[in-house]
């Protein structure tokens, strides 16, 4: 893995948000915002995205809906900095990765998470937000 990627990532993630954001910044014309035609995903499959953090940690993959954003936010950040020592949770929108939601059935409930270990899913859930049980959820899966 590429060390550069990682810190590209981690940067974009940054500590005060559990989404994942888009590699364009708030000074970009709302033309080429994501919620714009014009935007295009950055990755094309899972594996791409799972692939760009540590080896040591399972990821836990959210796919949620812009419409429950604001209403997860919080409770997914919690998750984020609870589980934070024991796997890496990454966010993202499931309108922005619509095709990889389908393949993946993450794109008709919200969110719907898919725990990776050692590049393979090993756990899915749907509709948990709580931080206490997405971290019972996973537990026997992270070190």
């Amino acid at each position: 893995m590429k060390v550069a990627t990682i810190i590209f990532l981690l940067a974009a993630i940054g500590t005060a948000s559990a989404f994942a954001p888009t590699p364009l910044s708030t000074s970009t014309p709302a033309t080429l915002r994501p919620s714009s035609p014009l935007y295009m995903a950055k990755y094309k499959t899972l594996e791409e995205i799972v692939d760009l953090f540590p080896d040591d940690k399972p990821v836990l993959i959210n796919f949620f809906d812009v419409n429950t954003e604001n209403a997860i936010k919080d409770d997914i950040l919690r998750a984020k900095n609870f589980l934070k020592d024991r796997c890496t949770l990454v966010s993202i929108k499931q309108q922005e990765y619509s095709e990889m939601a389908k393949l993946w059935n993450a794109a008709e409930k919200s969110p719907s998470m898919i725990l990776f270990k050692d590049g393979k899913p090993v756990k899915r859930f749907y509709e948990t937000t709580d931080f206490l049980e997405i971290a019972a959820k996973i537990g026997e899966f992270c070190n």
